[in-house]
């Protein structure tokens, strides 16, 4: 639990000082269709900045996995938070969200439930479901199906491993490590 919340504050001091740069521009540029840039670009700076630091682990770790193609994996690192457009979430929001789905997670999924329907919570049904959201904002584009499926599951808790794609669990690997 103590790792967690060291985890989560750097998490939160690297949102706060994060500085989405030219370098991270041309970088998404280099993977990203246009539409996709499009909706990329839709992201708070901070988002963008996590999303290109995810990209390039997934590219690191792509030296390690001929199996897949490293500009895919590019693309899934960039585009794995795109459902994160609809919660025009500032840090400060964000914040919050984790907070409250770290330590008080029963409320978090009572809210995200809540949230389906009722506006007063769709903030958290967003964060909670960000990836089909992002996959569901994607599909129209012609996305190929292991992007969609790998954004829809990142944050998938029921998936166990032995059920998880490459993509996915690179994707795990590369998200959690910040």
């Amino acid at each position: 639990m103590l790792s967690r919340l060291i985890y989560r504050i750097k998490q939160f001091y690297f949102a706060m000082f994060a500085v989405y740069t030219p370098s991270d521009e041309k970088f998404a540029l280099l993977y990203l269709k246009p539409k996709e840039k499009k909706l990329f670009d839709q992201l708070p700076d901070f988002e963008k900045k996590h999303s290109v630091i995810v990209a390039r682990k997934m590219l690191a770790l792509s030296r390690l996995h001929s199996e897949v193609e490293p500009g895919k994996l590019a693309r899934i690192g960039l585009l794995h938070d795109i459902g994160k457009i609809l919660e025009k979430n500032t840090i400060i929001t964000k914040s919050w969200l984790v907070i409250i789905r770290f330590l008080l997670p029963g409320l978090y999924d009572r809210l995200a439930v809540l949230g389906e329907k009722d506006g007063r919570f769709r903030r958290f049904y967003l964060h909670k479901h960000h990836g089909a959201k992002g996959a569901e904002l994607l599909a129209p584009l012609q996305v190929d199906d292991d992007l969609l499926s790998a954004l829809k599951n990142h944050d998938n808790d029921k998936l166990t491993a032995s059920n998880e794609s490459i993509e996915i669990k690179l994707l795990k690997q590369a998200d959690s490590s910040i």
